[in-house]
């Protein structure tokens, strides 16, 4: 597919004009990416924000490479609806590592799933951690955790995992199978401060530039 094609290359310095139009469009668009483990209920959540879906699917569908959904949201507090493509990249990093720079392109945020009821999903969410919120120095703001729960019988939230705690990464966000909808509010929230988070920073990159001009 075309969008897994590698990146073209950036041009070297970003004129300040074209900077504040890139801003302006990342207030109005936003690339989050939805990564984690294999069966940790990625899609569905995908789908839920996406208002595809309010319920989880019976048979378990592994991802092909990348997914990508497309919904408005409402940022209340500029009162402004922005449009969020939603990546839903596939667990299987074995198959798919070489698609992730095309995939890491331009992301503004990353929400990290996994159900903290599998004996693994702790570990390989660190590791999810590292592979692309770390590597792509991306602050703890840019970065959501969901704790996809499928039983009713475990805690509502169970404890973060301790390197990404200690990397000072928020409290996971518990979404359980009878209530996949409270992971919208959730979702909002976090895009608030997702898009002032990438304006802040474009705002810093800009005004490096122009220092670095004034030298």
């Amino acid at each position: 597919s075309s969008y897994l094609s590698p990146p073209s290359p950036s041009p070297p310095s970003v004129p300040a004009p074209f900077a504040a139009m890139r801003a302006a469009d990342a207030s109005g668009r936003q690339k989050i990416l939805i990564i984690g483990p294999c069966e940790a209920g990625k899609s569905t959540i995908a789908n839920v924000l996406a208002e595809a879906s309010e319920s989880a699917t019976e048979a378990y569908r592994p991802t092909v490479g990348v997914r990508i959904l497309e919904c408005e949201t409402e940022i209340r507090s500029i009162g402004q609806r922005v449009t969020v493509e939603l990546w839903d990249v596939s667990g299987n990093y074995q198959m798919f590592q070489k698609c992730w720079p095309a995939i890491k392109q331009d992301a503004a945020g990353v929400v990290l799933v996994y159900n903290p009821e599998k004996e693994k999903h702790e570990q390989e969410i660190e590791q999810w951690f590292q592979w692309f919120p770390r590597a792509m120095n991306m602050s703890t703001n840019q970065v959501l955790v969901f704790q996809s729960l499928r039983r009713s019988d475990v805690p509502r939230r169970m404890p973060l995992p301790a390197k990404l705690a200690n990397a000072g990464v928020g409290q996971p966000c518990a979404v359980p199978a009878d209530d996949l909808v409270s992971a919208r509010k959730h979702f909002g929230s976090f895009l608030e401060v997702v898009r002032q988070t990438v304006l802040d920073k474009q705002r810093q990159e800009e005004e490096d530039v122009m220092k670095g001009g004034n030298l």
